[in-house]
């Protein structure tokens, strides 16, 4: 349209529309990000997050498991920035036998004063990414347990290996 002056007019844009557009494009980027955390978290934790597939303990890893030994414990508590109470046990793990361990799993189990399970866990104490555990070698672990029952006797829990993945 021309005015008198022979300027030509521009329509502006109405406002409803502008925040119209600006909700899409926001919604649209958080549902990307949301895609993108969902892919994130299947792809680096397996199909069921924070729980790696179990290792093999056949007739071959059972017959090794002897060869593993745990020694030198050592319990700690620390309270951590949320006021809890984080219970540590460290120790030594030694291969005794001829081969290579490259992963290990095992079940520790706190007792109480009658030798009662008070609490059971299953932790992977090397995995991929660690080097392996080679013949007469020896090194130190430390696990850290945020909730031991008040009735455990303040001793090392037992050790039970549940796998193993020899090279």
């Amino acid at each position: 349209m021309n005015e008198p002056s022979g300027r030509t007019l521009i329509s502006q844009p109405q406002p409803g529309r502008q925040f119209g557009l600006a909700l899409f494009a926001g919604l649209i980027v958080v549902l990307i990000i949301g895609a993108g955390g969902y892919w994130w978290s299947r792809s680096s934790h397996g199909a069921t997050p924070g729980t790696p597939a179990p290792l093999p303990m056949g007739a071959a890893e059972q017959a090794y498991a002897p060869q593993i030994q745990f020694s030198d414990f050592a319990l700690s508590r620390a309270s951590n920035m949320l006021k809890q109470e984080i219970t540590y046990v460290d120790g030594t793990i030694s291969n005794t036998g001829p081969r290579a361990v490259a992963e290990i799993e095992v079940r520790l189990e706190f007792h109480d004063l009658s030798q009662n399970v008070v609490s059971r866990e299953i932790r992977r104490l090397y995995g991929p990414g660690t080097a392996a555990l080679g013949p007469g070698d020896k090194r130190e672990f430390q696990l850290a347990f945020e909730a031991v029952p008040d009735g455990w006797d303040q001793r090392p829990p037992t050790f039970v290996i549940t796998g193993l993945r020899l090279q």
